[in-house]
């Protein structure tokens, strides 16, 4: 055998080596970079910066995670509008109407009203972050808006301000932001050392820069507040979910009884039965047979082609609770 053909097994035993080495390390290096797709808005969705949008920063990066979380787009102006308004609403509601909104508040609202979850984690470290990101969790940051050197603010920004942080990039050190404070805020960068010096809870009196270290981490699902009862109408949180009520409202229906009285006597707590106007169509849940409401009785509509032949739809029919209808006299069957 020649010197040349006997040096080829070695050759190739050292490629495939340094091969495999090459394959090992970048399959053992964590990622650089990620970003999670969270809907975007700004908080001026009509580009109108007076109140309520000028201070509107805290609800407009609730809105985006919760859109995140229910898989929901904010994908037209007026939508991002009516969301953002629903969410002033809430805070409003639960505390009464101000400017700002500190962590706790924001947290609170979170977990008592919304179909996810926050938790307050003081002096966030990058690596902290970075894992929530990497397991996909927006999460929202309170900031001295001032400290953000953002280009596109007016007058150097805001005292305070809050930005929903979605994703990271290692090869140049800079986070991925929902910033809302710019119609530019669409997966904005900013530098590690900026979000992390610019990172203050509210303080007022404009002492926001003297705030603590402190961020809003997020989660999907209920672990700890499905016990949650922000409007003290008898049902909880996972129950308000589960029966389909406004979790802010006493009385999602309107009809003068709370959700909770409602759900316990067996009733509708989102059709206000009491008030089904005249000539409704109406069903049970888990039950396919279709009724006229008519003068205080049910009748039973024979089948599909009867349905059809009177010109009613499909999405006029009106969900009511068993008992609801369980309780109406049953008069003659509509069968032509």
């Amino acid at each position: 055998m020649s010197p040349r053909l006997s040096h080829k097994p070695k050759l190739l035993q050292k490629i495939i080596t340094i091969s495999l080495i090459i394959l090992f390390l970048f399959s053992a290096t964590p990622a650089s970079a990620k970003n999670i797709s969270v809907p975007f808005t700004t908080q001026a969705p009509y580009s109108y910066w007076g109140q309520p949008w000028q201070d509107a920063c805290e609800e407009t990066t609730t809105v985006m995670v919760d859109n995140f979380y229910r898989g929901k787009l904010l994908d037209t102006k007026q939508k991002a509008k009516e969301e953002i308004l629903k969410n002033l609403n809430i805070k409003n509601k639960a505390f009464g109407w101000s400017l700002d909104e500190n962590v706790e508040q924001m947290v609170k609202l979170i977990n008592e009203f919304l179909p996810w979850e926050a938790r307050t984690v003081e002096n966030p470290t990058l690596e902290q972050i970075k894992n929530e990101i990497d397991n996909n969790h927006p999460i929202i940051i309170p900031t001295h808006g001032r400290y953000l050197y953002n280009p596109h603010f007016g007058n150097g920004g805001s005292d305070y301000h809050t930005v929903v942080l979605t994703g990271y990039d290692d090869n140049i050190q800079e986070f991925i932001v929902q910033e809302p404070g710019t119609r530019h805020g669409q997966n904005y960068h900013y530098a590690y050392k900026t979000i992390l010096n610019a990172m203050h809870d509210f303080l007022p009196g404009y002492q926001t820069k003297n705030g603590p270290k402190i961020a809003i981490f997020t989660q999907r699902g209920l672990s700890t507040s499905k016990d949650a009862d922000g409007d003290a109408d008898g049902l909880k949180k996972s129950e308000e979910l589960k029966h389909g009520t406004i979790t802010w409202l006493y009385d999602s229906d309107g009809d003068g009884f709370s959700d909770g009285e409602e759900v316990k006597a067996g009733f509708s707590p989102t059709i206000a039965e009491v008030n089904i106007p005249n000539g409704s169509l109406i069903k049970a849940l888990n039950n396919s047979k279709v009724f006229l409401f008519k003068n205080n009785n049910k009748q039973h509509i024979l089948n599909e082609q009867v349905f059809l032949k009177h010109g009613w739809l499909w999405n006029q029919i009106k969900t009511v609770s068993t008992k609801f209808l369980k309780n109406l006299p049953e008069k003659e069957v509509v069968s032509n």
